[in-house]
């Protein structure tokens, strides 16, 4: 089916064949209209024929008018050629002229039978002996009058009036009466115009009734071939997909104009060659072409409206559409400059531009002197008032609510129900700034408790290991280097020393990732690479608690711009929390994946203690996941590590559901 739709060889015959039967169609409906007109399925055509006949005999009518003038004027000396030309075997009319007197003048008679017969006047104007009048009329009327007289009876050549001088003169030939008796040849002998177009006539007759049925079956044929153009409106051959070709990309509008332009001009020109023609058979042809034109040109714009709707948002491609966005955008355009202007104005400003407006109006309203200025006025000071009750009420609502938050009432909010968009804003902001104080307020009281929080983690992580090392190198001085247990001493000096220094080290490294101190070198990287690396290198500490890695990369390998050397140290931060918080004999997901151009990293993992602690408080620092803090560690690894990927414009998130510690690392891939 797609190559019927898309073969232009078949889309061109379906074109013939539409108009092919668009012109049987209208010639059938012109047919039935002249034979129902003309009573054929009554009367059996004979209605029919007699007016066919007479058309006909229309020529012939002139030719003898011609004859009897050349016989009158005596300009014939042989009328062979003329009896030739009405023989039997030529023609099937003959006729006699008679004069007023009843003598024949021109014999072209027959015994034969006929089936029509012609009896009429003709007139012959004598040219010689023109017969010319002078008379004197008062007015033109009747002047005129005078000439319709002598046209009853006279040629008038021609005739003057003078409006001065009163004068009428009149030149005018005498005329001589004539009796033509046509007949029409009920055997046609001849192989004429009656002989072919009676013999249409008859055949049109004997298919009255067929020609319904041609009506009926071309006009259904016609909608089967529009269905199928309607069909394949809009695909073309080299691709079976739907694509607008130029004529359907014109503007539909335009089309539709061009269109009825065509047909406007096809109907004016049929009217102006029908008016004043004498022919019946021809006004009928042209209507019935310029009825299939007009059907070809209407059956062309269905099928490119069909091929615009399959395309989409086909008003889009039209003028006017496009004109009403231009209109469009130019008055949003002005509407929201005068917004702008107006909004950006003072208050007082904008007041006044009210005023100003109110006050033109009632000037507008005194000069033009009319009655309606009093009502105008009366619903002016109306509306006034209750404008500024509104306003004095919305006003008294701030008021109030300043006050209440100047008092130390920081949960008090004001009322911003109906109130004017520009005091509500200002409502808004007053509640906002209650909102921000109490905030504020909340956070300074946190952060005081933080500090003291602060200094005393601080204080119990720095005291642990010097009372050690104090107390053991008084254990040293008092038995001495020499004592079989100054090694066991030395070992524990040795060891909180270390975690000592490693306290100092984490307080430096939190400090310069909070204030943004520290370099970051970065480069495109893979994050599979990467991660591999580090499931790698610590899949012995994995085995040493009983851990079992679990490790699923996505397939795009995405690339990352960061500095590898502090993606690292996030990353070992992470593990290292793993493998001292994990409970043993669990698994531990790593996963990389794509999502909405970010790649997020995610460990998971079984925490061993209970998670009594929100992710939020987990990422301050000195905070550990065990309360107890009996395990080591400064609880400063979460808030580096979240500092670190924020330096690089990334996201830290931590998520705890139940035992369930999941932490995701969210970086945009390069492009």
């Amino acid at each position: 089916m797609k190559k019927i739709k898309t073969n232009i060889i078949i889309k061109f015959a379906a074109w013939m064949l539409l108009s092919f039967f668009t012109l049987t169609f209208f010639l059938c409906v012109a047919g039935i209209a002249v034979l129902v007109h003309m009573g054929a399925y009554w009367d059996g055509g004979r209605s029919l024929r007699d007016a066919a006949i007479e058309q006909v005999y229309s020529f012939d009518q002139v030719r003898i008018r011609y004859i009897l003038n050349e016989y009158c004027n005596g300009t014939i000396t042989d009328d062979t050629e003329y009896r030739e030309m009405y023989n039997p075997e030529k023609s099937n009319v003959f006729f006699v002229i008679k004069d007023k007197d009843g003598n024949v003048v021109v014999d072209f008679g027959s015994e034969d039978e006929y089936q029509a017969k012609y009896d009429y006047d003709v007139t012959h104007t004598i040219k010689e002996g023109a017969i010319s009048e002078e008379k004197e009329f008062a007015t033109l009327e009747e002047a005129k009058a005078y000439v319709a007289e002598l046209e009853e009876q006279y040629y008038i050549t021609v005739w003057t009036y003078s409006e001065t001088t009163k004068e009428f003169a009149v030149t005018y030939n005498e005329m001589e009466t004539y009796t033509v008796s046509a007949y029409v040849r009920k055997s046609l002998t001849a192989e004429d115009r009656y002989y072919y177009v009676l013999n249409a006539v008859d055949l049109v007759v004997s298919m009255r009734y067929w020609i319904i049925l041609i009506v009926a079956a071309s006009f259904i044929l016609n909608i089967l071939i529009m269905i199928f153009l309607c069909s394949s409106a809009g695909y073309k051959k080299a691709s079976a997909e739907h694509k607008l070709s130029f004529v359907h990309r014109i503007p539909f509008d335009v089309y539709l104009a061009f269109c009825s332009f065509a047909a406007s001009l096809l109907l004016l020109v049929f009217y102006e060659m029908s008016r004043g023609d004498e022919y019946e058979w021809f006004t009928v042809v042209m209507f019935v072409m310029i009825c299939t034109c007009c059907s070809l040109l209407l059956a062309s714009a269905v099928v490119t409206l069909s091929a615009r709707i399959k395309g989409g948002k086909w008003w889009k491609n039209t003028f006017i559409y496009r004109a009403l966005c231009i209109i469009k955008k130019f008055f949003v355009l002005c509407f929201r400059g005068i917004k702008y202007v107006f909004k950006n104005l003072p208050l007082i400003w904008q007041a006044l531009a009210v005023l100003l407006v109110l006050k033109v109006a009632e000037f507008a309203f005194l000069v033009s002197g009319y009655s309606a200025f009093a009502y105008f006025w009366l619903c002016e000071f109306a509306i006034s008032i209750w404008v500024v009750i509104y306003i004095a009420i919305a006003l008294r609502k701030l008021q109030k609510a300043a006050k209440e938050m100047a008092g130390g009432s920081l949960d008090y909010r004001a009322d911003l129900a109906h109130m004017p968009k520009i005091l509500r804003e200002h409502g808004e902001n007053l509640n906002n700034i209650g909102e921000g104080l109490k905030t504020a307020l909340s956070e300074r009281i946190k952060s005081e408790h933080m500090k003291a929080e602060l200094i005393t983690n601080v204080s119990h992580d720095i005291k642990t290991p010097l009372t050690s090392i104090v107390n053991y190198v008084g254990l040293l001085k008092k038995d001495g280097l020499e004592s079989s247990s100054a090694p066991e001493y030395l070992e524990v000096l040795e060891r909180q020393a270390a975690k000592l220094k490693k306290l100092t080290e984490d307080l430096i490294d939190a400090s310069k990732a909070t204030s943004g101190c520290i370099k970051v070198n970065a480069e495109p990287m893979d994050i599979n690479v990467l991660l591999s690396q580090a499931s790698g290198e610590y899949e012995g500490k994995f085995s040493q608690k009983e851990l079992v890695p679990v490790l699923s990369l996505c397939e795009e390998n995405p690339q990352i711009f960061a500095d590898g050397g502090l993606v690292w140290r996030v990353f070992d931060n992470l593990f290292n929390n793993i493998c001292k918080y994990s409970q043993k004999g669990t698994r531990v997901y790593l996963k990389s994946e794509m999502r909405a151009e970010k790649v997020v990293i995610s460990f998971s993992n079984i925490s061993e203690a209970q998670l009594d602690i929100s992710s939020e408080e987990l990422m301050e620092r000195f905070v550990r996941g065990d309360s107890s803090r009996n395990t080591e560690g400064s609880g400063l690894g979460l808030s580096i590590a979240r500092s670190l990927v924020e330096l690089q414009g990334g996201t830290f998130d931590i998520k705890i559901d139940g035992d369930l510690f999941k932490v995701e690392v969210v970086f945009d891939i390069i492009k």
